[in-house]
């Protein structure tokens, strides 16, 4: 997905993404009239420019193609989640017009997703995996439109035995709300209990197994629901501000991580001042949960989106207050920051914030290959030995499963790769395998 400091690109449509107006909306004045006829021919235009490209569309609507990007050959798309584009919905977005909403097909289990733009031009949100996917214990999730943009994700994600799942291969993005939405989909399209994986995919690396992630999960008893952090708070809403003066739950918080930082700490780590933490917040780009408690928090989201809120409503902030005042965009990140403030004011022992990136790691921006300590190579193959992939960051002692290079620190990942390309091998990145 983008980085959260660019501007989604479908900023003209009534949605519950932005909660914003089309042009065609604001055009009441007798002034305006000359602008409208502007506008009109521009559409005109808009609409004879589609040419071929759309009359293709169509057709293969028509045909029952309708996977118009690349999709690789390890990847299946999952059955139930075929999506139906609708070009002429699409001939009516790039020509200006109001574009209605049909929730008729929309699936039962997003049917609370209803209100948001992606359903003005798709009718399902598409599901691909690898080969047997269910079969394995640990399910990787992700969501990106397009190949390209996941596949250094997927090229580390190789070799580690885990099942991988990408949700909304070409469709368009509309915003944060999408990236839910997939997951929602992944979930409820999988059979059977799994520690479930979520990520962004555009700058996030795996480094461990299947087998180290569970044996990390396994050590910290009771242990359900693990999000990485991040050291600010965003987005800061009205009403969030009072997470700060939680200070019960914020020590009850402080006091789960130190469970999770032993289970990564490297051995000969005796650096006496990073007993602490400055990453108290969730960052919702990278976590992992059981089934039960992943429902929970997804089902905990869609409780605010049926009282016919946009967005996650801050924790302790009461429904009227937030529907008069709160967060006009959908960030899921806020739906991460409330939901275990929630849980930890209610002392949730299952529910933790890995503060030291003991397992899953968020860099922040200001981050630098600096950082960490990367095994000496001498040009092996990345799956003949777990010890290429055994990544220290220096900053905390911890040995991360995976690496989220938020922020600012997305370009970091490529100078990563330029000094460890086996961490997500040039070979692996096609999807070929």
């Amino acid at each position: 997905m983008p980085p959260r400091d660019i501007e989604r690109a479908d900023a003209h449509v009534v949605d519950a993404d932005a909660g914003e107006r089309t042009p065609l909306q604001h055009q009441t004045s007798p002034s305006s009239s000359s602008s409208s006829s502007r506008h009109s021919k521009r559409r005109v235009v808009a609409i004879c420019t589609l040419g071929a490209t759309a009359l293709v569309s169509l057709l293969a609507v028509a045909a029952g193609d309708v996977a118009f990007g690349v999709v690789p050959s390890a990847l299946r798309l999952v059955p139930g989640t075929e999506n139906v584009l609708q070009p002429l919905d699409q001939v009516k977005r790039i020509a200006g017009a109001p574009v209605t909403t049909s929730t008729s097909s929309i699936p039962q289990y997003l049917s609370p997703w209803s209100r948001f733009s992606f359903w003005h031009s798709h009718k399902n949100m598409p599901v691909y995996e690898t080969k047997n996917a269910d079969a394995h214990e640990v399910i990787v999730i992700g969501h990106s439109t397009t190949w390209d943009m996941a596949s250094k994700w997927f090229a580390s994600l190789v070799g580690k035995n885990v099942g991988v799942k990408i949700t909304g291969l070409n469709t368009k993005y509309n915003g944060f709300a999408d990236k839910l939405m997939g997951l929602r989909a992944a979930v409820s399209t999988t059979k059977g209990d799994h520690l479930f994986v979520f990520s962004d995919v555009t700058d996030v690396l795996f480094l461990c197994k299947a087998h180290e992630l569970v044996d990390r999960f396994n050590a910290v008893p009771g242990l359900k629901f693990l999000s990485s952090s991040q050291p600010k708070n965003w987005p800061e809403v009205p009403g969030s501000k009072q997470f700060y003066d939680m200070t019960d739950a914020n020590s009850f918080k402080d006091a789960q991580s130190q469970k999770i930082r032993a289970v990564g700490l490297t051995k000969g780590f005796v650096k006496k001042e990073h007993t602490g933490s400055e990453r108290k917040w969730a960052n919702s780009g990278l976590f992992a949960a059981r089934r039960q408690a992943l429902e929970a928090y997804l089902d905990h989201i869609e409780e605010d989106l049926k009282l016919g809120m946009r967005a996650c409503k801050p924790y302790g902030m009461t429904a009227d207050d937030f529907l008069h005042g709160g967060a006009a965009k959908f960030d899921d990140q806020l739906c991460m920051n409330s939901y275990l403030q929630n849980r930890f004011d209610r002392r949730d022992q299952g529910v933790f914030l890995d503060e030291f990136g003991a397992v899953f790691l968020s860099t922040g921006s200001g981050s630098s290959p600096d950082h960490f300590t990367f095994p000496e190579y001498n040009g092996t193959d990345r799956s003949a030995s777990d010890d290429l992939t055994n990544v220290w960051y220096k900053r905390t002692g911890v040995r991360p499963c995976a690496v989220h290079f938020n922020g600012a620190s997305h370009y970091v990942l490529n100078s990563v790769l330029n000094i460890a390309p086996y961490l997500a091998p040039e070979a692996y990145r096609s999807g070929a395998t």
